[in-house]
């Protein structure tokens, strides 16, 4: 599997179109257990508060295609791979190439590599294993192989940080497509082949079938999206039921920057790391204030030299009390409405003034910011302690 360098930054910035929900077919409640998990026991309330968790995504809560069975994140994956296709101007054929190349090369999840492979020098092995510092959703080990695709750095497809950004894998998937000659007419897995110069070839047939079943169902979202990226997306997760009156942790992930003085200023939340498109969550409830892009563009990361939170919802949740979801990759309420505790109010991203995806999280008391760490402990929630992204 090699190849040449993935598209440059004007393609991989039209890319972060990706933020549509699977189609309404999508059993979205399938999976719903898999999502709670008990956090902190409100002092208050005889139930457990649930945890906010990332095994539904954007791409919904898993579906059975082609008699195959995809949990949440692979449907999320398969989701991305067609909205970049969608965004890039190509057809649906381009989207069912690409799945069922990563269907065959990883089961279309996020691989990383701890470099084990003898194949590779101990320096080699040494930048190979820097895959492991960025999400992903299992362990490969075929040389310097990496993602849904299994793209290869040494190979010249970019960097591994790159190549760990699902968007940037399914860019560099179609780079490589558009090249071949006649790939919109030549069977699938020869095209497919064509890409990634495989050493089984022939093995990408097999999952036409299932590929071709999954664009059917995700390309309608692709196309809107691609259409359409401003404005709120369709919240496919399910909400999490949360007694009345309580207080529970906003997404999945791990705090990696705490409130307090940074850079010479103010930061006025705290930020929670998880994988792109992990879930948020109403910490209580309450009325939406904002859900708007608040940066000079949201369709695409953002950067410290971006003002303002990126997509941000902003949630009333009376007597002067106010909490900020920043940095979405997509929101999923409108101002004005009114939310539960629990309700999905977007995903995790790196819009605005953001380096890495995670959610920049506030708490404001009759309009000036507080600590959400203490603030919420005094309710119940350790955001320290560990909850599984």
């Amino acid at each position: 599997m090699s190849g040449t360098a993935a598209r440059a930054a004007e393609s991989y910035a039209r890319a972060w179109l990706w933020r549509a929900a699977a189609p309404c077919a999508l059993p979205v409640f399938a999976g719903l257990t898999l999502l709670l998990i008990p956090l902190a026991v409100i002092g208050a309330h005889e139930a457990s508060t649930p945890t906010a968790s990332s095994a539904c995504s954007i791409g919904g809560t898993g579906a059975t295609v082609a008699g195959i069975e995809l949990d949440a994140l692979q449907m999320g994956h398969a989701q991305t791979i067609a909205d970049v296709a969608a965004a890039r101007g190509l057809d649906a054929y381009a989207a069912t190439v690409a799945l069922a190349t990563a269907y065959q090369e990883s089961r279309v999840r996020m691989l990383a590599n701890d470099g084990s492979s003898p194949e590779l020098t101990g320096e080699q092995a040494a930048v190979t294993a820097t895959s492991l510092q960025y999400p992903h959703d299992g362990l490969g080990s075929d040389h310097d192989s990496v993602n849904t695709f299994q793209q290869r750095w040494l190979a010249g497809w970019g960097t591994v940080a790159q190549l760990m950004d699902p968007v940037y894998a399914a860019e560099a998937f179609y780079a490589r497509l558009v090249e071949v000659p006649n790939w919109q007419t030549v069977p699938l897995t020869q095209a497919a082949q064509a890409v990634q110069i495989s050493a089984a070839g022939d093995a990408y047939a097999r999952w036409e079938p299932l590929a071709r079943e999954l664009t059917a169902m995700l390309w309608p979202a692709a196309q809107a999206t691609a259409a359409d990226p401003g404005g709120a997306v369709a919240g496919v997760c399910p909400g999490l039921p949360v007694a009345a009156g309580s207080w529970i942790r906003p997404t999945a992930g791990t705090v990696t920057s705490g409130y307090g003085p940074r850079g010479g200023a103010l930061h006025a939340g705290v930020d929670i790391a998880g994988p792109r498109d992990s879930p948020i969550y109403a910490a209580a409830d309450g009325t939406v204030v904002i859900a708007a892009c608040t940066s000079a563009y949201c369709d695409r990361d953002g950067s410290l030299s971006l003002a303002g939170y990126g997509n941000l919802v902003e949630l009333d949740h009376g007597g002067g009390v106010t909490t900020r979801y920043g940095h979405l990759s997509a929101y999923t309420v409108t101002a004005g409405e009114r939310v539960a505790a629990g309700t999905l109010v977007g995903f995790q991203g790196s819009t605005g003034n953001s380096t890495g995806v995670h959610l920049h999280f506030e708490v404001r008391q009759d309009g000036a910011s507080v600590d959400p760490v203490p603030w919420l402990a005094d309710r119940g929630v350790d955001l320290h302690a560990s909850v599984a992204a």
